[in-house]
């Protein structure tokens, strides 16, 4: 396709890696197909998957802990490439890497959409989503401490930073008693998230009496049931 400048509308991002063999084998494990690779006398990597194209350059003395670059990569349905990629890398590694060079993140919820983070062997960070109306999670009703939600909401789900969220939590420890229903029920959710990955002990009780409290499921209810149980079921 093209637009009225006359220019193709495709970009290939060409990101920096230590050895482009590495790189290969990483990205052929979540599915890609090598098109080229050359060791000598320019190291050099090219890859697809599907209508995406990635290409790299080799640089021994690379170091990807000094590594800034960022790609987003939009796609239809992140869930299903997420739960793809975490299966391929831990038949790859043994586990799902979630710290270090390789790792990947859970998929989140932010205001305009859902997204994964992927980061890969060169420090190369990926955030892959999908367009999403549906902000759910983050919102809460009661207007007098919504907007202070969203910025405990943000920290876990959007900044990442689990132990910014958990020095947080005993400034927003009043919402147990003030909050009802739905609003109380999403709390707690970013609660017992922030509980998990920043080492603690999740405590679900006061979820589970909700759920006990609240009967019959309508769809809301159900959405924070699946999420729920997504948290429980989540690994490392």
């Amino acid at each position: 396709m093209k637009n009225n400048t006359g220019l193709i509308e495709k970009v290939t991002p060409i990101m920096p890696c230590q050895d482009v063999r590495l790189q290969a084998s990483f990205y052929q494990a979540l599915g890609f197909t090598v098109s080229g690779i050359y060791t000598s006398p320019n190291p050099y990597l090219a890859l697809h998957w599907g209508n995406v194209a990635l290409h790299f350059y080799g640089n021994r003395r690379f170091e990807a802990s000094q590594n800034s670059t960022m790609c987003f990569l939009m796609v239809r349905d992140v869930d299903e490439v997420n739960h793809s990629f975490t299966t391929a890398l831990k038949q790859h590694y043994g586990k799902i890497p979630r710290t270090g060079f390789p790792k990947i993140t859970k998929v989140r919820s932010l205001v305009d959409d859902r997204r994964f983070t992927l980061t890969d062997p060169a420090g190369n960070t990926f955030y892959i989503g999908s367009s999403v109306a549906d902000r759910f999670f983050r919102t809460l009703e009661a207007e007098d401490v919504a907007k202070t939600f969203t910025v405990l909401y943000d920290v876990l789900y959007s900044k990442e930073d689990y132990t910014l969220a958990a020095s947080m939590l005993p400034k927003y420890a009043h919402l147990v008693e003030e909050l009802r229903g739905l609003d109380k029920a999403k709390y707690l959710l970013v609660v017992m998230e922030t509980q998990k990955y920043s080492g603690q002990t999740m405590e679900d009780g006061a979820l589970r009496r909700l759920f006990e409290e609240q009967g019959e499921d309508t769809a809301d209810w159900k959405k924070i049931r699946k999420k729920y149980q997504e948290l429980l079921a989540q690994e490392e």
